[in-house]
């Protein structure tokens, strides 16, 4: 069978699985591999054992392309006109929660950054890290 000129019946009889694994880990979250794998009751008793994930989720950056970019803003557009409406009409709107973005180590080192650059400021004050 040849997908995209690669023909993975080859590959496998060749013991290339690096390639296998690595074309496998490039195919997108919305294709039926995927479906199959998720819908496994060994793979789904697998993952329900699996402690929490620490941070909050973000989309990959492989996956967020400007059309998912578009539809966040009108997403974030939309939810700015429900607080609105309900501001309008005399309730008091919650605050809304934005969809997150993708997250790379650029973020985090520019967090990083500022993160210093303020304990490096209120040091000054003579306040420390554990003051923020």
């Amino acid at each position: 069978m040849s997908v995209y000129g690669v023909d993975l019946a080859e590959w496998y009889a060749n013991g290339r699985w690096v390639a296998l694994l690595d074309f496998i880990d490039g195919l997108p979250s919305a294709c039926r591999l995927n479906e199959a794998i998720v819908n496994d009751k060994e793979y789904a008793a697998h993952i329900a054992s699996q402690p929490k994930p620490k941070g909050e989720w973000a989309p990959r950056v492989a996956e967020f392309d400007l059309n998912a970019h578009l539809l966040r803003d009108i997403l974030h557009a939309v939810k700015a006109l429900r607080q609105t409406s309900i501001a309008v009409a005399g309730g008091r709107p919650s605050e809304e929660t934005p969809f997150p973005g993708p997250r790379t180590e650029i973020d985090r080192a520019l967090a990083d950054l500022d993160r210093q650059w303020t304990e490096d400021f209120i040091g000054q004050f003579g306040f420390d890290a554990t003051d923020i």
